[in-house]
C-alpha cells in the first residue's frame, strides 16, 4: 500500500509541477501580452499627436508662404492648400474636392487645366477678376507658377503671385514717360519753331513789336517747361519711402490761405471769381511741413480757377476739427468733375478738360495726394457738376506731424 501510495504521489506531483509551471507561464504571457497592448496603445497616441503636429507645422508653413498655394493632382484632386489660395480661388481649402469641377465656371479654371497637363514647370501672367482682396470685383494680375513635384505620386504645386502693384507701378511709369516726354516737347517745339522764324526771317528780328510778341510768347512756353519740371522733382521726392526730406515744424494754416488767396488774386479777378476763407478756431495749428502745405492749398484753388474760367465762380476754402481730425476742404460751385473721372482726377497728367485747353502741368493733383499722404492723411473729391465740387482732406490731429 505503502509503495501504491508513493506512486499516485509521484504521478500527481509530476502532473501537477508542469500544469503550475504553463500557468505561471501563460500569467507571464497575458502579462506581457498586456503591456504590449499598452505600448500599442502608447505608440498610436504617439503617432496620432505626431500626425497632428506634423499638419499642424504643415498649416503653419502653407499660412506661412504668405501667397496663395495649393497641392493637386492632375486629375485636379486638391490635396492641399492655404487659407490665401482659399480666399483667392473662393472654395473652403479644408473640404476634399475636384478643383476643375468646383472652378468650372472660374476664371482660374484653365489656368489650373493647364498647370495639370504641364509636365515641365510653367510660368504665366494672367488677369483675373477676383473679390479676393475687394467686396466689388476687380481686375488683378497674378503670376501664376506651376511645378511639377518629385514626389512619386504626380502632385503639382501652384503658386499665386498677386502682381498687380507691380504691374501697375510700370503702366504709370511707362506712362509718366511717355506724357513728360510730350509735355516737354511740345514747348520745346514751339520755341524753336520762333527761334527758326526769328533767324531766318530778318524782317521779324528787325521789327521790335513783332521780335517782343516771339520772345514773350518764348518765354511763357519756357516757364511751362520750369514748371513741369519743378513739379516732376517734387512728385519724385514724395514719391520716394523716406520722409527725411520733409520738415516738420507747426505753423498757422490761416496764414498760408491768406498768401494762397492773394498770389491767385490776379488770377481770380480776370475770371470774375470770389475767393472765400473760413477756418476756426485762428490761429489753426498745423504741423508738418509748411512749404507742402502750401503747395497743397494752392494745386487746389488754381486748379477750381482753371477748370472754371466763366465769370462767377465762388471758391471757399474751409477747415474745422471733427471727430480727432483736422477737416480742411476747398470748394467751389463751378462746372464739376463727371463722375467718370472721378477715379482718376489724382493720377499723373490726368486732366478733364471741358471748356476748352487747361493750363497746367497736369500734376498738381497728384503732387497734392501725395503730400497729404505723406502727412498721414487722406484726400477724396465729390462733384455735382453745376453746384458744388469739394476736395476734402482729413488729417489725424495726433498724427499731422512727419514721422
Amino acid at each position: 500500500m505503502v509503495s501504491w501510495g508513493l506512486t499516485t504521489g509521484f504521478i500527481l506531483i509530476a502532473f501537477l509541477i508542469p500544469y503550475s509551471f504553463n500557468r505561471m507561464r501563460l500569467r507571464r504571457m497575458k502579462e506581457e501580452l498586456e503591456r504590449a497592448k499598452l505600448e500599442l496603445h502608447h505608440l498610436r497616441l504617439r503617432d496620432k499627436e505626431t500626425e497632428r503636429r506634423l499638419q499642424q507645422d504643415k498649416a503653419l508653413f502653407l499660412e506661412a508662404l504668405g501667397v496663395p498655394f495649393l497641392i493637386m493632382r492632375p486629375s485636379g484632386r486638391l490635396i492641399m492648400a492655404n487659407a490665401l489660395a482659399g480666399a483667392l480661388l473662393g472654395i473652403d481649402e479644408k473640404k476634399p474636392m475636384n478643383l476643375l469641377r468646383v472652378l468650372e465656371a472660374s476664371a482660374f479654371r484653365n489656368v489650373l487645366e493647364h498647370a495639370a497637363n504641364a509636365a515641365e514647370p510653367w510660368m504665366e501672367t494672367v488677369d483675373i477678376q477676383t473679390t479676393a482682396k475687394s467686396p466689388v470685383p476687380e481686375t488683378r494680375n497674378y503670376q501664376i507658377i506651376s511645378t511639377p513635384l518629385n514626389n512619386g505620386e504626380n502632385h503639382i504645386g501652384i503658386v499665386f503671385h498677386d502682381v498687380t502693384g507691380e504691374h501697375r507701378t510700370q503702366i504709370m511709369r511707362r506712362d509718366f514717360v511717355a506724357n513728360a516726354s510730350h509735355e516737354l516737347r511740345t514747348p520745346l517745339t514751339i520755341i524753336r519753331g520762333y527761334l527758326e522764324n526769328l533767324l531766318e526771317d530778318e524782317e521779324m528780328g528787325n521789327d521790335p513789336a513783332t521780335r517782343n510778341h516771339v520772345l514773350d510768347l518764348m518765354m511763357k512756353h519756357t516757364q511751362r517747361i520750369v514748371r513741369l519740371v519743378e513739379d516732376m522733382l517734387v512728385i519724385s521726392r514724395l514719391e520716394t519711402p523716406e520722409t527725411g526730406y520733409l520738415q516738420n515744424e507747426t505753423f498757422d494754416l490761416c496764414e498760408i490761405a491768406e498768401d494762397v488767396a492773394l498770389r491767385l488774386e490776379s488770377l481770380g479777378n480776370h475770371n470774375g471769381a470770389t475767393i472765400s476763407i473760413d477756418i476756426s478756431p485762428k490761429p489753426y495749428i498745423l504741423s508738418g511741413d509748411k512749404f507742402y502745405w502750401t503747395q497743397v492749398l494752392f494745386n487746389l484753388m488754381e486748379n477750381a480757377l482753371k477748370q472754371n474760367p466763366a465769370p462767377g465762380l465762388r471758391l471757399r476754402l474751409e477747415a474745422r476739427d471733427a471727430n480727432g481730425k483736422h477737416i480742411i476742404r476747398v470748394i467751389d460751385d463751378g462746372i464739376g468733375i463727371p463722375a467718370e473721372h472721378l477715379p482718376y482726377i489724382f493720377n499723373r497728367f490726368y486732366r478733364v478738360q471741358q471748356s476748352g485747353p487747361i493750363k497746367g502741368t497736369g500734376l498738381g493733383l497728384s503732387i497734392v495726394r501725395r503730400a497729404v499722404e505723406a502727412h498721414h492723411g487722406t484726400i477724396g473729391a465729390t462733384s455735382t457738376p453745376g453746384k458744388e465740387t469739394a476736395f476734402t482732406i482729413e488729417l489725424p490731429i495726433a498724427k499731422n506731424a512727419i514721422g
